[in-house]
């Protein structure tokens, strides 16, 4: 009879364990997984990664014939994060959105839009995935067009 309980007490220890191990595992996993595709600093312009840019698309955009906004797809691989900035003339708006290729539902649009500029949230773990951006364009709150920026 005391084996019995020894034995019984033993498992009760090592359960235990196994739930706090498995709880612990979830939680890693659970982390890791949220983190590709959230939305990170709304802010890539002061948090660092606009700074440590090591990849970018350019593209001018022109309503007729004015340039009326520059669009960058850009990536940080300090940071490993991808977002789209534009900047553009008086009068003129955006809206740009940053996603992972191939994937629906991970749609990360403008974070932050004033008078000259507009940027998207950034995409989280980009250094093994691909992303891909773009942006619409108004003038004083008239859709203009959709500009595609391109993947990398």
């Amino acid at each position: 009879m005391e084996i019995l309980q020894k034995f019984v007490t033993a498992l009760r220890h090592r359960a235990g364990a196994l739930v706090i191990a498995a709880a612990t595992i979830g939680l890693l996993f659970t982390a890791g997984t949220a983190s590709a595709t959230t939305a990170s600093d709304p802010n890539p312009q002061t948090s660092g990664c606009a700074a440590s840019m090591s990849r970018e698309v350019v593209a001018d955009i022109y309503d007729g014939g004015t340039r009326a906004a520059t669009a960058h797809l850009r990536y940080s691989r300090s940071c490993g994060t991808q977002w789209v900035t534009v900047y553009f003339l008086p009068g003129y708006s955006a809206a740009p959105s940053v996603w992972l290729q191939n994937q629906s539902g991970t749609n990360l649009y403008t974070a932050y839009s004033d008078s000259t500029s507009a940027y998207t949230y950034q995409l989280f773990n980009m250094a093994n995935r691909v992303g891909c951006g773009g942006t619409h364009l108004y003038h004083n709150g008239v859709y203009l067009k959709w500009t595609y920026l391109g993947c990398f």
